[in-house]
This record gives C-alpha cells, structure tokens and sequence, in this order.
C-alpha cells in the first residue's frame, strides 16, 4: 500500500525527533553521573564532617534562608528549622512525594475551583499569622499571641499549597508530554490526604514523640533545600532550553547538576554571610 505525501512526511519527522531523542539521551549519560557524584559528595559532607553533630549542621546549611527564630524542641533537641518552616517545607515535600505516588506526575490541570480556592485560603492564613507574629515582635498592635503550634499549623497549609503550584509549574514549563486533563488535586479527598500528612507531623511535634526527630528533622530539611534546588532547576532548565522537551526526569541531569551546584553555593554563602554578621554583632540570632 502506497503513502501519501503527507504520511511520508509525518514518518520522517517521527524518526528524526526518534534520533534527536537517542543522541540526547547518550548525552545525559555523564551528566547522570555527575550529578550522581556531587549529590553525594554533599551528603558524605554533612554525614562524615568530623566533630559536629548532624543536626547543628543541618541548622547551619539552611542559616541563610530560615529565620530559625521560634524554635521548636521535640524529644529534648532542637528541630534544624523554626517552627513555621517545619510546618512549610515539611508540608511541601510531603504534598510532593503524596502527589507523585498519586500517579501526578505528568498533571498539567489546576485543582477544581473550590480547591483552588481553599488553597488560596491557606496560603491567606499563613500569611494573617506571619504578620501578626512580625507584629508582635515589632511591638506593635496585633490580633492575638502567637504559638508555636500554630506556627506550625499554617506553614502545613502553605507547604501544601507551594507542592500544588510547584508541580503545575514544572509539568507545564519542561513536560513535552503534559497532561492537560489531568488535574493535580482533582478533589477533597486528595487535599485531605495531603493535609492529613502534614498534620501528623503537627501532631508528632507538638505531641512530643521523641522517635521522630530525626524523621521530621530530615523531611523538613529537605524540603526546604529542596524547594531552593527545584527553583534553580527552572530557571537552569529553562535558559539550556529544556521548555517543552522532557519526558523523562533523568533528561533533567545537565540542568539538574548545574542547579544542585548552584543551591549548593547559595546555601553556603548566605549561611556565612549571615554568621558573619551576627559575629560582627550587626544582626542578633
């Protein structure tokens, strides 16, 4: 049976982005190692370093981005993260990782409009919080006393939220296969879900439940480094030229290297910078 034109065309346009396709993956190669490497040339840093316990080393890499101001105790030891951003970046990854075991991954469709909503709400009320506890550090008028607990509380909520927009963001800039029927949270059950996650952790807290430090420590830890390296791998990814054109998260492993080196060194000099001005007595911890 003959082709036409038109189908002859299509076939060739196939089998060129199929090559395209292989070259592009044969060159990931190194970068998968490479990454592979200095991802574990920084964890064998912060788990090998001699003479300092792993959780001031976790306070210390995040110095730069967390106030660490209202801190919470669980199990007699200090988490590495106020009590705000433990609720905020534990609340993120763990939305995450419950999104993409819901099969979310390739989901490029907002949350109905009531989710989308009360998404919005939470982000609304972290914010009430936040200003009303600025307020009262500043000494001025403000609603109530604030609590730790709900601190906590409201950066879960935000954390949820920031995981939702995150995952939109990133199927919708660098998918070249998203998809568009696909919502990310399709209903109440899965925000609930969510949520429920991150008011565990609340509940862990707050409840003292001294086994899960550690957990709870490292969550929040790398949710917060996390967010920082998803952002720069956006802005890297999008600047190589990856819009569009991923199917597979190891095609990211050029992009992916240069943003981990990048959060790398962000984290590492804005730690310093802030040490050293506390040091010169410029700013108080």
């Amino acid at each position: 049976m003959e082709r036409s034109s038109e189908e002859i065309i299509e076939l060739a346009r196939r089998e060129i982005a199929a090559r395209r396709e292989r070259e592009r993956s044969g060159s990931d190669i190194p970068w998968r190692f490479a990454f592979i490497g200095l991802l574990g040339a920084i964890l064998a840093g912060m788990l090998l370093w001699p003479g300092t316990p792993l959780n001031w080393k976790m306070y210390a890499a995040v110095h730069g981005v967390c106030a660490q101001v209202h801190n919470v105790s669980l199990g007699g030891e200090q988490l590495p993260l106020c009590a705000r951003n433990t609720g905020i970046y534990s609340g993120f990854l763990l939305t995450f990782i419950y999104l993409w075991l819901l099969g979310r991954e390739r989901a490029a469709k907002l949350p109905p409009p009531a989710i989308v909503a009360a998404l919005v709400a939470l982000v609304v009320m972290m914010a009430v919080d936040g200003f009303n506890s600025l307020f009262v550090d500043l000494f001025l008028p403000h609603l109530y006393t604030p609590r730790n607990e709900l601190r906590t509380l409201t950066g879960i909520g935000m954390g949820t939220a920031i995981a939702v927009a995150m995952l939109l963001i990133l199927n919708l800039s660098l998918r070249r296969d998203p998809d568009m029927e696909q919502r990310v949270i399709g209903n109440w059950r899965e925000l609930g879900g969510a949520l429920l996650l991150g008011l565990l952790v609340h509940a862990a807290i707050y409840g003292n439940v001294a086994i899960t430090y550690w957990p709870i420590a490292i969550v929040a830890w790398t949710g917060i480094v996390g967010i920082l390296f998803a952002v720069n791998l956006l802005i890297v990814a999008l600047a190589m030229n990856y819009e569009g054109r991923v199917v597979h998260a190891a095609e990211l492993a050029r992009p992916a290297t240069v943003a981990l080196a990048l959060t790398a060194i962000m984290l590492g000099l804005m730690s310093w910078g802030r040490f050293w001005l506390e040091a010169q007595g410029l700013i108080v911890s």
